[in-house]
């Protein structure tokens, strides 16, 4: 590959998320459909990059001397965005073929937006690895009404709120098994695992029904961390679809463990829309869950969420001048002496794996304890935190995200997320919801100089409880076995995913 070719591989990685596909793994995956493409199968790859897939088959052919004609070349389809692709695919496999790839079956053009729909008996692909929310603006607008035309969110405002981590392969698996699979045809992906681990925002694909018509999920292939692709941080795997049939779980789920395909079976728990929930041939404890019954004000709770401004409202220097005042400083040398009442001990990453947990951070939070932010004559009736919030003005109105400006609008900039009633109950059961294996729980008790603590909203999730028997009540409920094995068998260990309040609440029975 030359100089520019990679250049614009990595430029292109960065904006659309593609990962191209291994020769290795495209010749695997193709040797499981290439018999049914000789006997006369259309095939499909709808985001086609560098041709991998279509080469895979070329290769095959090669190797077993099958001969190339026209009409089987004629049967095989790529689309790819961009046109430097496109051009190289044409020259690569003439040079390494030594064939005239018909120019009308690999296009470049948008999957999303094809003015006629190629239609395949098998799909088989790589889409692009990347949330909505991480695309340039421009695309944003361009396809945010396809989420709604393939069932994905029920409307846009969906895609600003927790729908925005929805996967674009999502979306362009939806729209190839519904507009270009034939029907009872067969596609095979290689795709982000979120789809089927995640809770909230890839929900509506499973269940697994687009626009009136039913698919299947066949079987998913777990590669369990083995390395495929460069720079590639998130769990993948392979999954195989049906089109035209009605799901039936569990599936086999295969998982990549020293080398060898492991096999395993995958369910979702409670409802079809739940995360598969993976477990080996012994479903005996499957069989007799039941949720565990917790108090209705009982809800799990994410931590305190800045909205990109930590280093304003954490401080690591702070001191305890007297009953009512603390003087803080942060990394910009900013020191102010704020009453007590606005600041609270922050959990650390170290906090719950110490015995009797040292303050080693402050937040900072100008709410009332009703959980609404202090309106502005109480604010500047604090004249220090007034001036230092006043410094940091432009930067606090400046922060994204639908919930935060709805407070900035109605002029509340130095408003927190993730701010409640909740925050200011006396003790906090809390855990790790953030790149654990383990779920252990822990009491936080308040502080005697700095009061009650506040879980970090990228680290921890908590229930709040003003009552110290009840924190031990709701402590030892959270201690029952069953939740660590269904944690485990979501297969999110140690990502971002591992026990976030919604996937906590799936276990759980308000009362």
């Amino acid at each position: 590959m030359d100089i520019r070719y990679s250049n614009l591989n990595k430029g292109y990685k960065r904006q659309f998320g593609a990962f191209f596909t291994p020769e290795k793994w495209a010749i695997k995956i193709v040797e499981n459909i290439f018999d049914a493409w000789l006997d006369g199968a259309t095939v499909l790859d709808p985001t086609a990059g560098d041709g991998s897939f279509i080469k895979a088959f070329l290769k095959i052919a090669k190797q077993k001397n099958v001969k190339l004609t026209d009409e089987r070349l004629r049967r095989l389809y790529g689309i790819e965005l961009n046109r430097d692709y496109v051009t190289d695919f044409f020259l690569t496999t003439k040079k390494q073929f030594d064939i005239d790839f018909p120019k009308n079956n690999f296009l470049q053009g948008d999957i999303l937006f094809q003015n006629k729909e190629i239609k395949a008996d098998i799909l088989v692909g790589n889409p692009p690895w990347v949330n909505f929310t991480d695309l340039n603006e421009d695309y944003k607008e361009k396809i945010k009404h396809k989420f709604i035309e393939y069932d994905l969110v029920n409307n846009p405002k969906d895609l600003l709120l927790g729908n925005a981590r929805t996967d674009i392969a999502t979306l362009i698996i939806a729209k190839t098994l519904s507009d270009n699979l034939s029907n009872g045809g067969k596609a095979v992906f290689f795709l982000p695992l979120s789809i089927f681990q995640n809770d909230g925002a890839n929900q509506n694909f499973r269940k697994y029904c687009i626009k009136n018509i039913n698919f299947s999920i066949e079987k998913i292939m777990d590669f369990n961390g083995e390395k495929v692709f460069d720079d590639v941080l998130s769990r993948y795997g392979i999954a195989e679809f049906q089109r035209n049939k009605n799901p039936k779980f569990p599936i086999p789920y295969f998982i990549r463990e020293k080398g060898k395909w492991e096999n395993y079976f995958a369910k979702p728990l409670f409802s079809q829309t739940d995360p598969l929930t993976v477990f080996e041939n012994d479903e005996e404890w499957l069989s007799s869950v039941q949720k565990i019954d917790f108090p209705k004000y009982c809800q799990p709770r994410q931590g305190v969420n800045t909205c990109g401004a930590n280093d304003i409202f954490f401080f690591s220097q702070f001191k305890n001048l007297n009953t009512n005042e603390v003087w803080l400083k942060n990394d910009f040398g900013d020191e102010l002496i704020v009453n007590k009442r606005y600041v609270f001990p922050l959990t650390v990453s170290s906090t719950l794996s110490q015995e009797k947990p040292k303050i080693e951070k402050v937040i900072l939070i100008p709410h009332f304890e009703n959980g609404k932010p202090i309106d502005l004559s109480t604010l500047q009736k604090e004249k220090s935190l007034h001036s230092y919030l006043k410094k940091h003005e432009a930067r606090l109105k400046s922060r994204k995200g639908v919930l935060i400006n709805s407070w900035i609008e109605k002029g509340f900039w130095w408003a927190l997320m993730g701010v409640g009633e909740y925050n200011f109950a006396q003790y906090k059961v809390i855990w790790k919801a953030f790149g654990d294996n383990t779920f252990t729980p822990k009491i936080l008790s308040p502080d005697d100089n700095f009061g009650v603590w506040q879980g970090n909203q990228s680290l921890n999730a908590y229930i709040g409880l003003n009552c110290e028997k009840e924190a031990l009540e709701i402590h030892n409920k959270l201690r029952n076995p069953f939740i660590q094995s269904y944690l485990s068998s979501l297969r999110m260990q140690g990502t971002c995913n591992w026990a976030q309040p919604g996937r906590m609440k799936k276990i759980m029975n308000f009362v």
